[in-house]
C-alpha cells in the first residue's frame, strides 16, 4: 500500500541486524521511544519490533541513534544554536527528504514531511536496519559510528540489479580521480555481492572496477547517510521545510496539481526531458499515485512551468481563474531546493535546471548572474553524482541509467547554451566529459504523447545535443580568449578554424528530420507533413531548436568578420558579408513566419538571448558597411527586422530584449552613439531624409 514500507531481499548484514532483542513493549520504564517519535512529541507504538506505527505511516527508518534531549531552561538562545537540541535529527534533517532521485520514478510513494519521490509499488524500499537498543551507545561522539552503515540500496524489480539513486535515507557521490580516494586503490578492495563494502559511517558502491583489457575507467560511489550533513550550513529547519509544503499545497490543490503535471509532461518534457514515468505498472492519468511523494522543489517547478498552459487543459481553462503566483512556485522551488545540496541528488539537479530554465522575471532586463551561479550549482551537483560518466555498461536498473544520461546532456546544453548568451567559459570540459550521445532508446515509451510518431520520439532533444556539441567547438575555437587573440586580425587564420564548424553544421541541419524543421520548409506530400497538418492546432515547440541552429550560424560569421578589410582580403571579406547578410535574412524570415501555436510553445530561456543576438548581429553588419549599397541593404534589413519585432513581440514576450536593444539605439541616435563607416553614415543620413 502507499506510504508504507514493502519486505525486499537484504544483504547479510541486515539479517543479522534484525534479532529477538529488538523488539520491546512500548510501555517498558527502561525503554525510550525512537528518534522520530521522539522528535514528533507522539507515542512510539511498538508492538514487536521496529518499525513502529508512527513511522511505518510516514515511510521512517525507526531508529534509536540519538540520546534523550537535556532537560533545558525555558530561556534558549534566540540565534538558533541549539537547533539539534530542539528536534533536528537524521530523520528530519534540513533536506527534508530529497536526496531521492526523481518525481515520477519508479519508488514507493513517502510522505508529505519528507517530500520524497513516486515509487512503484514493484519496486520495493530496504528493509529498515537498526541495532540492538542494549547495544547503542548513545553519547554523542558514537552517533556518527553507529548510523545504518549496513543500509543496502533496494533492488529494481524489473532488471534485477540494485539502484544507485533511490537512497531512502542516505546520497551517493562519484569518487574522483585525484582525490583522497584513489579508485585504482579502491579497485582492489573487496566488494559484496552487491558490489558494495560498509565502513564506520559510509559505504561503497563499485559500479565499474576499470580494466587495462577494455581500457575502462574505475568508478566507485560514496553512500552516506543524510545525517551526517544535518548540521551543515546554509541549512533550513524542518518545520521551515514543512511550511514550504504546506504553502504550495495550499496554492495547488491535488487535482490542479496532477493537471498541472500533465501538462508539463505533454508541452514541456518533449523538448527538456528531465522527468520520466518509465517503469510504472499502477498509475493515473499523470502518471503518479500521491502528490505528497514528490520532493516540494521540483513540484514547485513543474507547476511554475506548466501554469502558461493551463488554458490547454479542458479544466483548467474555466475554472482556474486565478492561478497561482509562477514567481512564489519557483521562489519556494528554490528555497527548499538549497539545503538539499548538502545532501545532493538527481531530484536536487532537476529542480536546480527547471530554475534556470524559467524565463527572465523582467522581459525587459538581461539575465542578472545569479543564472550564471545557478548554472555553476547544477553543474557542480551533476558532477558530484557523476553524471559526467557514461553509466551504459553500469550495474543499474536500465531505466536508471536512461535518466541519468538526460540529466547529463540537459546540464551540457544548458551550460553551453547559457555560456554563449554570457559570453563566458563554459563550467564544462570537455576533457572531463565522457558520457555517450542519446539515442531514441534513451527516452521512455511511457513518456511518450500520443502525438509522437513512431521513430520521432526524442530526436528534438537528440538534435538539440547534436548541435550544442557544435557550438561548444565554435565557442572554444573562435571564442575563448586565447583564440580571441590569436585570430581577431587575422582572416586567412580565422576562415581554416571555422572551414570545418560550417561544414559540420551544414551536415547536422542536412541530418534533421522534417518534422523538425519549420513548417514551410517541409515537403507538401512529406510523411512529416500530414503529421503537422494533423497536428496543426497543437503547440510546437521545435522553433528554439531551429533558432539555435540559425545562432550557431550568426557566431561564426561574427567570428569571421572580426578580421578588418585589407585591399588583399577585399573579395573574400565580400563573400563572407554576402553569406552574413543571407543568415540574416533567414532568422528574418524565420521569425516572420512564426504562428501563434509556435509562440505560444515551450521555449528555452536561452532563445531570448538568441533573438538579441540577432538584433547586435543586424547592427554590426550596417555599421561596418564597406560601401553604399550594401550599407542600404543591411539598413533596410535592419528596420524590417525591428518592425517585425515590434508586431510579434506584442505576443512573445521573448522578442522584448531584442526590441529594446534596437530602439535604444534608433531613439538615442545611431549616429551620435555608434562609430559608422563612411557608407552607413551617408545610408543613415539618406533614410532620415525620406522620413
Amino acid at each position: 500500500m502507499p506510504g508504507f514500507p514493502q519486505q525486499t531481499s537484504t544483504s547479510p548484514q541486515q539479517g543479522q541486524a534484525d534479532g529477538p532483542d529488538r523488539a520491546r513493549a512500548y510501555k517498558s520504564r527502561n525503554k525510550r521511544p525512537c528518534d522520530f517519535c521522539r522528535y514528533k512529541k507522539a507515542a512510539c507504538h511498538l508492538e514487536n519490533k521496529p518499525p513502529c506505527e508512527l513511522c511505518i505511516r510516514y515511510n521512517k527508518e525507526c531508529t534509536f541513534l540519538e540520546s534523550p534531549a537535556k532537560r533545558r531552561r525555558p530561556n534558549h538562545d534566540s540565534d538558533g544554536s541549539n537547533n539539534m537540541a530542539k528536534g533536528s535529527h537524521p530523520h528530519e534533517p534540513h533536506m527534508n527528504g530529497s536526496n531521492m532521485p526523481l518525481a515520477f520514478e519508479s519508488y514507493e510513494p513517502m510522505s508529505a514531511s519528507t517530500a520524497h519521490v513516486d515509487n512503484l509499488a514493484s519496486h520495493r524500499l530496504p528493509e529498515h536496519v537498526h541495532m540492538p537498543h542494549h547495544s547503542i551507545d548513545t553519547s554523542p561522539t558514537s552517533q556518527i559510528a553507529q548510523l545504518p552503515a549496513s543500509l543496502h540500496l533496494p533492488v529494481d524489480a524489473t532488471s534485477g540489479e540494485p539502484s544507485l539513486d533511490n537512497q531512502a535515507s542516505s546520497n551517493a557521490q562519484i569518487v574522483g580521480m585525484s582525490g583522497e580516494m584513489d579508485p585504482y586503490l579502491l579497485s582492489r578492495y573487496r566488494f559484496d555481492q552487491y558490489n558494495e563494502a560498509a565502513f564506520q559511517s559510509i559505504r561503497l558502491r563499485k559500479v565499474n572496477g576499470g580494466s587495462l583489457w577494455d581500457g575502462s575507467v574505475p568508478a566507485f560511489f560514496t553512500i552516506a547517510h543524510n545525517a551526517l550533513a544535518a548540521k551543515a550550513q546554509p541549512g533550513e529547519k524542518p518545520d521551515v521545510m514543512d511550511k514550504y509544503r504546506q504553502d504550495v499545497d495550499e496554492m495547488v490543490s491535488d487535482d490542479v496539481g496532477r493537471r498541472l503535471i500533465r501538462l508539463f509532461f505533454k508541452y514541456v518534457q518533449p523538448y527538456f526531458p528531465l522527468l520520466t514515468r518509465e517503469g510504472r505498472q499502477e498509475r493515473d492519468e499523470s502518471g503518479i499515485r500521491d502528490l505528497n511523494s514528490i520532493p516540494t522543489c521540483i513540484l514547485a517547478a513543474i507547476y511554475g512551468h506548466a501554469l502558461p498552459f493551463c488554458a490547454w487543459d479542458e479544466k483548467l481553462c474555466v475554472e482556474v481563474y486565478t492561478p497561482p503566483s509562477a514567481d512564489a512556485l519557483f521562489r519556494i522551488a528554490w528555497q527548499a531546493c538549497w539545503p538539499c545540496i548538502h545532501t545532493p541528488s538527481l531530484a536536487v539537479l532537476q529542480t536546480i535546471l527547471l530554475l534556470v530554465q524559467r524565463r527572465p522575471t523582467n522581459k525587459y532586463v538581461s539575465d542578472t548572474p545569479m543564472k550564471w551561479v545557478m548554472m555553476n550549482t547544477a553543474v557542480s551537483v551533476a558532477q558530484a553524482l557523476g553524471l559526467h560518466r557514461d553509466p551504459s555498461a553500469w550495474p543499474l536498473p536500465a531505466w536508471e541509467c536512461k535518466v541519468r544520461k538526460r540529466l547529463a546532456w540537459a546540464t551540457f546544453v544548458q551550460d553551453k547554451w547559457i555560456a554563449l548568451n554570457f559570453g563566458r567559459s563554459s563550467h564544462i570540459q570537455a576533457d572531463d566529459w565522457d558520457v555517450e550521445p542519446l539515442v531514441e532508446s534513451d527516452f521512455a515509451d511511457h513518456d511518450r504523447g500520443p502525438e509522437a510518431s513512431v521513430g520521432f520520439w526524442g530526436q528534438h532533444f537528440i538534435k538539440l545535443c547534436e548541435l550544442t556539441v557544435i557550438v561548444d567547438d565554435i565557442m572554444h575555437k573562435m571564442f575563448s580568449l586565447k583564440a580571441t587573440k590569436a585570430l581577431h586580425g587575422n582572416l586567412e587564420a580565422t576562415l581554416e578554424v571555422a572551414k570545418p564548424l560550417r561544414l559540420r553544421l551544414t551536415e547536422w541541419h542536412q541530418s534533421l528530420p522534417v518534422g523538425l524543421l519549420p513548417q514551410r520548409s517541409a515537403g507538401i506530400n512529406s510523411p512529416e507533413s500530414g503529421r503537422r497538418r494533423s497536428l496543426q492546432h497543437e503547440l510546437d515547440g521545435n522553433g528554439c531548436l531551429y533558432l539555435a541552429y540559425i545562432t550557431a550560424k550568426i557566431e561564426l560569421f561574427r567570428a569571421m568578420l572580426r578580421p578588418p578589410m585589407t585591399d588583399a582580403n577585399t573579395a573574400a571579406v565580400t563573400a563572407l558579408r554576402t553569406g552574413a547578410l543571407t543568415v540574416a535574412g533567414e532568422v528574418t524570415e524565420f521569425l516572420e513566419h512564426l504562428n501563434a501555436r509556435e509562440l505560444e510553445a515551450f521555449w528555452t530561456s536561452y532563445a531570448r538571448t538568441n533573438f538579441t543576438i540577432a538584433s547586435s548581429f543586424m547592427l554590426l553588419l550596417f555599421v561596418t558597411s564597406p560601401n553604399l549599397p550594401d550599407a542600404k541593404e543591411c539598413l533596410a534589413l535592419l528596420s524590417g527586422w525591428r518592425s517585425l519585432l515590434r508586431i510579434k513581440s506584442r505576443s512573445c514576450d521573448l522578442l522584448n530584449l531584442a526590441l529594446l536593444r534596437l530602439d535604444g539605439v534608433y531613439v538615442a541616435g545611431m549616429e551620435r552613439l555608434i562609430e559608422l563607416s563612411p557608407a552607413a553614415v551617408q545610408a543613415w543620413a539618406e533614410s532620415a531624409q525620406s522620413k
